[in-house]
């Protein structure tokens, strides 16, 4: 709890901070001062199937003259429908092992429900000590459902070095610690839900033509007690300018958990043949034989297993910037 509320105190605070250093000089303001820009995509399906999908990104900015404020928003949320069924309706009474031959019913086709489901929130404020060095601070939440992760909290500080800072190139590296407290959908006894660790970051921008820009960010976090269990969010993109406010963009972003949640009560499934040594039935010889596929389905017990260890998101997206 103590490092939930400290995160989220030292976004407001670097919030706070950008928005009192606000008022730069005239004459800076072309270069200076706030930027921002939001990635949005939806789709939607109806009829024989339902889905409906929506991805945001935003990234606000605030620049100094020898330091940078950054606050990254990222959401993917995707609603399907199940399949349509019958539903019998109610009041038919029959006996165990049949089947009434006049039953009613009536199609039934689900409203889309969450499926996917994945946000990211995070800032960060960096501080030049020289021409090529500088320190930073910040801290992120995100939440990954589908990968077992319903909660984690870093708060990081550390340093860093810009090899390349001009319009057509930007290449900058960050080293720190990090405090990271998570919640998983279930309990994992051979993972820490918090532990110090140790960050590595690299922001990397290319002007490829006046209009396209490519830009790479790769972020790691490794718990300094267990160096197994670590972590890495990257994210490619190409941008191709159509107007001064208005973008096209494509981007590859990977999500890679090296010792991934645990999901507990899997079911165990067996397709099995009944074989019937005597041939004949009932007689209390009978065993069953599994195969690969076909056969009657039994539920065996159940078994825990790890989460994927890499989620990808693939995003075409309209971008705004103002």
């Amino acid at each position: 709890m103590w490092l939930r509320r400290g995160v989220l105190l030292g976004c407001l605070l670097m919030i706070g901070g950008g928005v009192a250093s606000a008022q730069q000089s005239a004459e800076e303001a072309r270069e200076l001062g706030w930027s921002n820009a939001t990635d949005l995509s939806y789709v939607q399906t109806d009829g024989n199937s339902a889905a409906r999908t929506l991805g945001f990104a935003n990234r606000l900015r605030y620049v100094w003259p020898d330091a940078r404020f950054q606050f990254d928003m990222t959401s993917v949320r995707s609603d399907t429908s199940d399949d349509r069924f019958y539903q019998v309706d109610p009041g038919f009474v029959f006996p165990v092992g049949t089947t009434p031959d006049d039953l009613t019913f009536q199609l039934v086709a689900p409203s889309p429900s969450p499926d996917v489901a994945n946000y990211l929130a995070g800032g960060k404020y960096d501080k030049n000590i020289s021409e090529q060095f500088f320190w930073n601070a910040g801290a992120s939440w995100d939440r990954n459902e589908d990968a077992g992760l319903l909660h984690r909290y870093i708060a990081f500080a550390g340093v860093g070095n810009t090899w390349s800072d001009t319009e057509d190139r930007q290449f900058s590296t960050s080293y720190g610690l990090s405090v990271t407290d998570r919640e998983e959908e279930a309990s994992d006894p051979e993972k820490d839900r918090r532990f110090g660790g140790a960050r590595l970051g690299v922001d990397y921008l290319e002007r490829l033509s006046a209009m396209t820009v490519f830009e790479s960010d790769f972020t790691t976090n490794v718990n300094v007690a267990n160096v197994s269990d670590y972590s890495f969010n990257t994210t490619n993109s190409v941008t191709v300018s159509m107007s001064e406010n208005l973008s096209l963009k494509v981007s590859l972003q990977l999500l890679y958990e090296n010792e991934p949640a645990l999901e507990t009560g899997l079911d165990v499934v067996a397709h099995a043949e009944l074989l019937d040594p005597d041939g004949i039935p009932g007689s209390g010889d009978e065993l069953f034989e599994t195969v690969a596929s076909g056969g009657a389905m039994l539920v065996l017990g159940s078994a825990d297993a790890r989460k994927g260890s890499l989620d990808t998101v693939f995003r075409t997206a309209l971008v705004i910037t103002f």
